[in-house]
């Protein structure tokens, strides 16, 4: 079975994430990005999903790093807690397919969860 990766509290995304992966793959939900080793050197992690709500600003690119190096085969989408294109810029430089906004749009991020399933297959 293939995995993604969820870094967030927030039970709203995980609720939203859950709903667009569907029952096809496993999602691991990480709280605390310090415990990311954890779950993204494990086999089959196909997405990652980060919601920066509760990440420190100088942890972002750490995190990244981390996914990048132990997840190297994930497409990463990332969720800003509010738009800034230093921000989208910043992630998308460290590897991230697709970046979000909140407030999120339902059916857009099904979509995109959706397309990266198929594409990770």
């Amino acid at each position: 079975m293939r995995k993604a990766v969820l870094f967030s509290v927030d039970e709203s995304i995980i609720e939203l994430v859950r709903c667009g992966l569907g029952d096809a793959w496993r999602l691991d939900q990480c709280s605390n990005p310090s415990d990311a080793r954890t779950f993204l050197v494990r086999s089959g992690v196909g997405i990652v999903v980060i919601d920066d709500a509760e990440i420190e600003e100088v942890a972002r690119g750490w995190v990244l790093d981390r996914v990048r190096r132990w997840a190297s085969d994930a497409l990463i989408a990332y969720i800003a807690s509010k738009h800034s294109e230093e921000i989208e810029r910043s992630v998308r430089s460290n590897g991230v397919q697709y970046y979000l906004s909140r407030p999120l749009d339902r059916e857009l991020t099904i979509r995109v969860l959706r397309s990266f399933m198929s594409a990770a297959r």
